[in-house]
């Protein structure tokens, strides 16, 4: 057994290693799980409130122990320890998608659908979703909605791989923006809470849709928080991987899916209005968070991606299957 002496030597050692070695991106989300935990425990008590909290605090726990256990070196440099901060920072923030579904209706917020009808009657004269009743055919429902179903499926596809098997640069752009865009659109959506125009205002005809929508209307009302339009998330992410994708266009892969992720986000766009899921207000705040997490994955690119080489702390992203070279 360890000497207690020895042990409580380390620990200041242990304290000053994490303390040296966090990342901005370590800080951030920490502090955004905080504060989602923060607005779960000033909820009134009910069953949201409870299922809310114990989320936020299982999320901010498994964060915070994560950057204990790698950034404060107690598992040693490896696969094993790459692998731990992957999953243990980066998973808990996609997962606070789902921690909506129950802070948002805790939080018992006034919704603002009103308001958010209003701008767009004021910047647009109509609000999209009204002006587009008159694609509601079919073919263009059906077309629109696999855009939109397709969001699920660009973000597994752009996500996993730069957590998994990208490196470098382009590795720390990609996920920083990826966590920007989830961190303040969750914090947006409790901030300005809304349903839609499909719950808040009347269309003389429902949607006209087959396969592709039914397939929407399960995910939605499935795994949605109903609440979560402000910010347009699924406006956000798409642009902001066609921005990523384009910023990197001189290496593969990128340099061939830019104009299909585009395409895609295009259209996706599009489908958030024609199916009357969202305001074009909220459409167009999900454009400025994604060319702000455009800026700000740049920035801290440019700030830590040679951390490990210039000094002594731990790369913001250690190699899981490649070298740790610049990419």
């Amino acid at each position: 057994m360890e000497p207690t002496s020895t042990a409580t030597a380390r620990a200041p050692r242990r304290v000053g290693a994490l303390l040296h070695n966090m990342a901005l991106q370590d800080w951030v989300l920490i502090f955004f799980h905080a504060l989602l935990l923060a607005r779960s425990l000033g909820a009134a008590d009910g069953p949201d409130a409870s299922m809310a909290r114990r989320m936020a605090f299982t999320l901010l726990t498994v964060s915070m122990c994560t950057a204990a256990v790698v950034r404060g070196e107690i598992l040693p440099p490896g696969r094993l320890r790459a692998l731990i901060y992957r999953v243990g920072m980066f998973m808990p923030v996609l997962a606070s998608y789902f921690e909506m579904r129950w802070l948002l209706p805790a939080l018992h917020p006034v919704l603002l659908d009103a308001k958010l009808l209003a701008i767009d009657e004021l910047l647009f004269g109509v609000t999209p979703s009204v002006w587009l009743v008159q694609f509601n055919t079919l073919h263009v429902i059906e077309w629109f909605s696999f855009f939109y179903y397709s969001y699920f499926t660009i973000l597994t596809l752009v996500v996993l791989p730069s957590l998994f098997f990208d490196r470098g640069r382009r590795q720390i752009e990609a996920l920083v923006g990826a966590m920007c865009v989830a961190c303040l659109g969750h914090i947006g959506y409790s901030l300005v809470p809304g349903v839609g125009p499909y719950a808040a205002m009347i269309f003389q005809e429902p949607i006209q849709g087959g396969f592709w929508w039914s397939q929407v209307q399960y995910a939605v009302f499935g795994a949605g928080s109903m609440m979560d339009i402000f910010p347009s998330l699924h406006t956000a992410y798409p642009t902001f991987f066609a921005l990523h994708a384009f910023g990197n266009r001189d290496r593969a892969p990128f340099k061939y899916v830019w104009p299909v992720l585009a395409f895609f986000a295009a259209n996706i766009i599009v489908a958030t209005m024609l199916l009357r899921w969202h305001y074009g207000i909220d459409v167009v705040f999900g454009l400025m968070l994604a060319f702000t997490a455009r800026r700000v994955s740049v920035w801290v690119a440019s700030r830590e991606q040679d951390r490990s080489v210039t000094d002594d702390r731990q790369p913001v992203w250690e190699p899981l299957w490649l070298r740790n070279e610049q990419a």
